[in-house]
């Protein structure tokens, strides 16, 4: 287990290695010649040594597992029984740095002084954007499309015509480019006149760092300019490659919940930092008027609210100038939220701003996805990543199905000001749906772009429900740049495996903060071992006398639902507040069923309370432990969360915000009534003992 944390170990070399076997998925026997090497020059640099190494692992973790799909390797054909030697001999190495997550990653020693920001700079991943297109408006803007190949062994573009217009693209460039299209691959040298003509995917290689070009439309004509973002903008460049040195403390003075919250693990985390006075933001209005003003510099009127028309006048007189914004959700819906919302990062945009949203590709609709398109398409600073999941080669069918199902979870709206004062961080459980606003559907009729939505459930993307949600606030310039960093490295991720960079390392040194701190995570499940798992389970395992939960699902996985067992044995009281009737839901007849099915195994022992207020679905994912910590965050209790899909929240230790929280709980609570029977048909039962539709939902 040493080697990988020795003073051997650089990630240049490593990563080669490792990527060079990926690239030979196509064919099982190209993996005969491999062999992989990882023994580099020693770094002098222990912190960064230490850095690399964790990545190594990750990403070796990752390779381990697609290696082994590839060549039938699994419970009923161990690797021993591997007859190609070079084959093994990779195998074995990957295996060798591929460290369990069981095992914590490596903490520093005697670095207190060295805590902080530092630069990661290394290449390991494979960059890829897209660049959106149409025809020049009246609404266009003139910014360039700034791509990264930051940190990148290879950088593709995805050339995108909104709407799917037929165009004619020219470009000239001043460094080398290839091109790969449906017949074949390009290449062209610096200054070269390149012709596109079709859906394409540029690759700039490097010493490429700007093209310029023209796009021709049946309706009209783009002039186009690309740019390497971190020549372009090399401040930008150095705030996406942060990492942090977090002080790891040790010593018995700290309670088991203190070591939980403090230890250094594989699951992505910021250090503690002091939580400040967040603001809950509790109803439904309070928190969408929260994003309003983080970009429009004062709350949405009222007259929005009750004439419930998206194409209002805004006042932008008093929007701060921004410099970095990030959109990140689930759902980004074409509905009034998702109009209003588009509005305003329109309004950035034209002033130059850097805007970058995330959202879930197989949740959108067409006009969702047509909003998302038209933005990026008119302001190319506005970057879009519609995230889907491609399942590895020969991945068991139950992974290979989960392409439909696996999404992007992270809730964060990230606001990077110029102006002192309007940086803010907003994150929870809400997404950009109407149904996180309103009561009803909004009649939006008169806009044909926007969603119509209807009522009905079932399993359909064009869903409403009324759903009761908490997000928080974090007005602090300092926790914003932290949390905008953090979620940086989900942007500048591998877009191959989904592996994530992680954000900091531990160093064994100093006291535990005091009371009133916190940490952000961010979990992509299948890329860094089901860590954030292995997280609630540590802090459920710390808790000496309360665990108290608001949830809507509740379809633990194994490892959770024991640790909630143990917890019962030690005496601790487990009090769930949840709603098991989630009808109106995606697939809102099986997700009930389970709540249903999990309350009906555990209501001697657990204090189950369901969610009673006529036609809301509550949505808030609240655990509380001891009175002392308080997670806040896009994780909900069952299975897709801790092996599907990426999510992200806050950590607190802080029990002046445990009592806050608190008066929520009981909010939820007095509008809830105690279970004390609950019956499960049994064709739900029979239907759950597959494993495959339980991981699912």
């Amino acid at each position: 287990m040493q080697s990988i944390f020795s003073g051997k170990t650089a990630i240049g070399p490593l990563l080669a290695a490792v990527l060079a076997i990926v690239g030979c998925a196509g064919d099982t026997h190209r993996f005969a010649g491999t062999t992989t090497k990882f023994s580099v020059p020693r770094s002098a640099d222990p912190i960064e040594r230490t850095y690399q190494a964790r990545l190594g692992a990750l990403i070796a973790r990752d390779r381990l597992d697609r290696l082994d799909k590839l060549n039938g390797i699994g419970p009923k054909n161990p690797p021993r029984g591997l007859l190609n030697r070079p084959l093994k001999e990779s195998r074995d190495d990957l295996a060798r740095l591929a460290l369990p997550v069981s095992y914590n990653p490596p903490v520093l020693s005697g670095t207190g002084r060295n805590h902080g920001h530092r630069i990661f700079r290394k290449k390991w991943r494979t960059a890829r954007q897209t660049l959106y297109i149409a025809p020049s408006g009246n609404g266009s803007g003139t910014a360039p499309f700034a791509f990264s190949g930051l940190q990148a062994e290879n950088t593709e573009i995805a050339i995108v015509a909104s709407s799917g217009q037929a165009f004619r693209m020219t470009l000239k460039c001043d460094g080398p480019m290839s091109v790969a299209t449906a017949g074949g691959t390009d290449s062209y040298l610096a200054g070269a006149r390149i012709l596109l003509s079709a859906a394409a995917t540029i690759r700039p290689r490097l010493g490429l760092n700007r093209c310029d070009g023209l796009a021709k439309f049946a309706t009209g004509s783009r002039r186009i300019s690309i740019v390497r973002e971190e020549v372009a903008d090399p401040v930008l460049a150095e705030f996406d490659s942060r990492y942090s040195i977090c002080n790891s403390p040790v010593g018995s003075a700290m309670s088991a919940l203190e070591r939980a919250f403090h230890t250094s693990r594989w699951l992505s985390q910021t250090c503690p930092f002091k939580a400040g006075r967040p603001t809950l933001l509790i109803d439904e209005k309070a928190g969408f008027s929260a994003k309003v003003e983080a970009l429009l510099g004062q709350p949405l009127p009222e007259r929005f609210f009750d004439e419930r028309d998206p194409e209002l006048a805004l006042d932008f007189s008093r929007a701060p100038r921004h410099w970095l914004i990030y959109v990140s959700y689930l759902d980004i819906k074409a509905d009034f939220s998702g109009r209003v919302l588009d509005r305003l990062l329109r309004y950035h945009a034209a002033r130059g701003t850097t805007i970058r949203i995330i959202a879930s590709e197989v949740l959108e609709q067409d006009k969702d996805r047509a909003l998302l398109e038209a933005i990026a398409a008119d302001h190319p600073n506005v970057q879009v990543k519609q995230f889907a999941w491609i399942p590895p080669r020969g991945a068991p069918l139950d992974e290979a199905l989960s392409r439909f199902h696996k999404v992007h979870h992270i809730k964060m709206l990230a606001v990077i000001s110029q102006d002192p004062g309007h940086s803010v961080v907003i994150t929870g459980g809400r997404n950009i749906h109407d149904g996180f606003l309103f009561k009803q559907p909004v009649d939006l009729s008169k806009y044909p772009q926007l969603q119509q939505y209807k009522t009905a459930g079932g399993i359909t993307l064009n869903y409403f429900a009324n759903w009761r949600d908490i997000d928080l606030a974090v007005h602090d310039d300092r926790t914003a740049r932290t949390l905008a960093a953090h979620l940086s490295t989900v942007w500048h991720g591998d877009a191959n495996s989904r592996v994530t960079r992680p954000y900091s390392i531990g160093a064994r040194v100093g006291r535990a903060a005091g009371d009133g701190v916190a940490r952000h995570f961010i979990s992509v499940p299948y890329a860094d071992g089901r860590a954030l798992e292995a997280y609630y389970v540590s802090l459920i395992d710390a808790a000496e006398r309360k665990i108290e939960i608001v949830n809507p699902y509740l379809n633990m996985t194994p490892a959770i639902g024991t640790a909630i067992e143990r917890a019962l044995d030690r005496g601790v009281t487990v009090t769930i507040v949840g709603r098991m009737d989630l009808s109106g839901d995606t697939g809102g007849s099986a997700v009930t069923a389970l709540n249903k099915l999990f309350a009906s195994r555990n209501l001697d022992r657990i204090a189950i309370y369901d969610f009673k207020v006529p036609n809301v679905l509550l949505h808030a994912k609240i655990l509380m432990i001891d009175e002392h910590l308080v997670t806040l965050s896009s994780v909900n209790l069952n299975n897709r969360s801790f092996i599907h899909d990426s999510e992200n929240g806050i950590t607190f230790l802080d029990r002046r915000l445990y009592r806050k929280t608190k008066k929520i709980f009981e909010a939820y609570k007095s509008a809830a009534r105690r279970i004390s029977d609950m019956t499960v048909p049994l064709v739900w039962r029979v239907l759950f003992r597959s494993r495959t539709l339980r991981e699912a939902l």
